[in-house]
């Protein structure tokens, strides 16, 4: 798997949203249904990471992903939002 890793759950939530209008999920079409193709974790250092792996990244992007990270603990997990 490869991941991009933030500094904030907002800026790795933004690229999420990228690629799912690039997609042309459902909630950007008709404001229901899929968001994301996936979504961003905390990591062990309070960092975000976002699994890429079958998104379209650009140069930058490519030359900027990891193969691992190191998740929180799974008692400190952020739960997923709710989706109307």
């Amino acid at each position: 798997m490869l991941y991009l890793i933030y500094a904030s759950k907002e800026a790795a939530i933004e690229r999420a949203d990228e690629e799912g209008k690039e997609i042309g999920y459902g909630y950007w079409v008709d404001g229901q249904g899929t968001r994301w193709l996936t979504y961003p974790n905390e990591t062990a250092d309070h960092m975000w990471a976002l699994d890429v792996t079958d998104y379209d990244l650009d140069e930058s992007e490519e030359s900027s992903t990891v193969d691992h990270y190191t998740p929180l603990p799974v008692d400190h997990y952020t739960p997923l939002p709710e989706e109307d």
